[in-house]
């Protein structure tokens, strides 16, 4: 399905009860083309796991290793300014902006964020220079009014870059810049011990909110300031945090992967050539079961479920208990 509204066009892909509107960019419309630059410095420890784990094929093992993101710099005011200005620039999921050996190609309709491609590049470049033009970059952006108590866009404890069964052999692991300007990600920086799981069998995600739960949420993690560029990669559990009151929200993701990501829904970039069979691919459809099956029913189902496994009404989500006591 296609479809416009005033210059601008859609595409409308609609499958397991979810609905994706994938804005059509204009070749003539241009895009910004950004290159790092030397000479930028990223701050970090010698024994950071995180970035000595840049590179390393995805291994179930490393969830035992407890870890933080890496800031690597806060906005400045005037990007800050940018970063929040009203525009018509659409939400867009896993459009690539960079591909292997490429320069980063941002459609023109998101060029207020420049800058921060500017210093993602700059951070990857510093960081994995070794590396760098090995990997795809790939942007989400997501603005919302996210109302008190809410999320946004709701997802549980969960990682980005998961290699589950379908990745044999297993490949380098994903790492992630996201930034916001407002309620920003909450990390749980704990090991995470699921070497009795079977990956075809059992759903990781919940598995990681129910050991979450196991310690009241005790190693929660969100001590940064609004506009950092935090890097994290697939070993990173995470949530987003629940709104103290109505906001206005901005949040911008870019994914280093070296698979191409092949997702009904995701944006399509005209300033690469090329044509990837995009399928419809999702956690929900893959008859994952619980590892606990006893534990707390808010931890064993997806979000639009209630506990019998029937829908919730449109808006309406199971939020996983992970303070069971108190």
């Amino acid at each position: 399905m296609s479809g416009a509204t005033g210059h601008r066009r859609y595409e409308t892909v609609e499958y397991n009860n979810k609905r994706y509107t994938v804005p059509v960019f204009d070749r003539d419309e241009g895009c910004v083309t950004i290159v790092p630059r030397e000479g930028i410095t990223v701050e970090h420890g010698p024994d950071d796991v995180l970035v000595n784990d840049l590179n390393v094929p995805f291994s179930m093992d490393r969830y035992k290793v407890p870890r933080r993101p890496l800031n690597c710099g806060v906005l400045d005011p005037w990007e800050r300014s940018a970063f929040v200005a009203p525009s018509d620039a659409r939400n867009v999921l896993d459009m690539p902006i960079k591909f292997p050996g490429s320069d980063f190609r941002l459609p023109m309709e998101y060029a207020q964020w420049a800058s921060v491609v500017q210093r993602v590049a700059d951070a990857e470049w510093a960081l994995n220079k070794r590396c760098y033009d090995e990997y795809y970059c790939y942007m989400t952006l997501r603005r919302e009014r996210v109302p008190k108590g809410g999320q946004g866009h709701y997802a549980p404890c969960h990682v980005d870059g998961f290699q589950g069964a379908r990745w044999t052999p297993k490949v380098r692991t994903n790492h992630t810049y996201t930034i916001t300007n407002a309620l920003p990600t909450t990390y749980f920086v704990q090991p995470f011990d699921l070497s009795a799981l079977d990956v075809a069998k059992h759903d990781v995600f919940w598995e990681m909110n129910r050991q979450v739960a196991l310690t009241n949420s005790a190693h929660a993690w969100s001590d940064y300031p609004d506009f950092s560029l935090m890097l994290m990669d697939a070993y990173c559990v995470h949530i987003a945090m629940d709104a103290p009151e109505e906001r206005d929200r901005v949040w911008l993701r870019f994914s280093f992967e070296v698979r191409q990501f092949d997702r009904l829904g995701n944006g399509h970039n005209p300033f690469f050539a090329y044509d990837w069979p995009m399928v419809p691919r999702d956690i929900e459809q893959l008859g994952l079961v619980p590892f606990d099956p006893t534990c707390d029913w808010t931890l064993r189902v997806f979000p639009y479920q209630r506990e019998d496994g029937s829908r919730h009404p449109k808006g309406v989500y199971t939020v996983p208990n992970l303070r069971p006591r108190g």
